[in-house]
């Protein structure tokens, strides 16, 4: 009993000394961070994520420059509100220089996909209809002008083509855009920035956007005027998170955004998720033959809006 009594004795001592604080020399330091220069340190390396991704993307353009970007992808979109839903899904593939790009649409309506293929140097894209689209043209196939560059198009219109010209990469450029919207608006200065580096020297980074952005400046969410006018300013201005993967190079693996904006003021909640992954390497298997002339309609130039108006409409 003596030898437990000394030693609660002894533990009592201790404790009445630390927590006394009777060290015999001061300690240096401060008990928490500069949150301030935690903040700047993350927002800077996450503006050099961005920085290695526009770099990557931008010189990495078979219509801007000698590369090229051979890569499969899956590009998405999917949104509700209320008892709305809107989306789309679609397998991309862009391969060689001039570039080829085969866009396959896998998640629309029964009957209501528009399959794109331009093949690398043509002037025209090819789009297989659906069969909801068949009173639009007596063939499955039409022809149109091309949105990748025509070959014989001067260098200032063709300084215009960039790599957001393809399904996937518009929409990681879409993504982007409203990054820089946030930032450049009031609740920039609130953005959550984060970069973490993998083992294997992958890098992942988080940040948000705001809803104001998602709609009204990078327009990747296009909804009626008059749901739109339903939400309320706290809505508009709330944060989307945004996450981006990207190789030890900063080449791009995936970029999303998802997430909830609560709905306020009587208005409904709105869901997204927006955003495209590399999903291999594009090989020649990757693409359909070019239709035969027999299978293929042609569109003239001045008539090319009024048959998107008209396919509109059918959808």
């Amino acid at each position: 009993m003596r030898g437990r009594s000394v030693a609660r004795a002894l533990l009592a001592t201790c404790l009445v000394a630390v927590l006394g604080g009777c060290a015999s020399e001061p300690v240096d330091g401060d008990a928490f961070p500069d949150w301030d220069v935690v903040d700047a340190r993350a927002a800077e390396r996450f503006d050099a994520q961005l920085a290695l991704l526009d770099s990557a993307i931008e010189g990495s353009s078979p219509f801007r420059s000698d590369s090229s970007t051979d890569s499969t992808g899956i590009s998405y979109l999917h949104a509700t509100y209320g008892e709305e839903s809107t989306g789309s899904q679609s397998v991309v593939a862009i391969r060689g220089n001039p570039a080829s790009v085969f866009i396959q649409q896998t998640d629309a309506d029964d009957g209501y996909t528009v399959d794109t293929l331009h093949i690398g140097g043509e002037a025209v894209d090819y789009l297989l209809l659906g069969d909801g689209y068949a009173g639009l043209a007596p063939t499955p196939w039409v022809e149109v002008p091309t949105v990748y560059g025509d070959p014989g198009e001067g260098d200032l219109t063709a300084g215009l083509r960039t790599m957001c010209f393809v399904d996937g990469f518009q929409t990681v450029c879409e993504v982007r855009d409203a990054i820089t919207s946030t930032a450049d608006s009031e609740r920039g200065a609130e953005m959550r920035r984060s970069v973490h580096t993998e083992d294997d020297g992958s890098v992942f980074s988080e940040t948000e956007v705001t809803l104001a952005a998602v709609l009204e400046d990078a327009r990747i969410l296009n909804l009626p005027p008059e749901t739109v006018a339903e939400m309320s300013a706290e809505m508009l201005e709330s944060f989307i998170p945004v996450s981006l993967w990207q190789d030890a190079d900063g080449q791009l693996l995936k970029m999303e955004l998802n997430g909830t904006v609560r709905g306020t003021a009587g208005a409904h909640d709105l869901v997204i998720q927006s955003g495209f992954e590399i999903t291999g390497k594009a090989t020649r298997k990757d693409f359909p033959t070019a239709p035969a002339s027999a299978d293929v309609t042609v569109v003239p130039a001045d008539e090319v809006d009024a048959f998107y108006i008209e396919m509109g409409n059918l959808t």
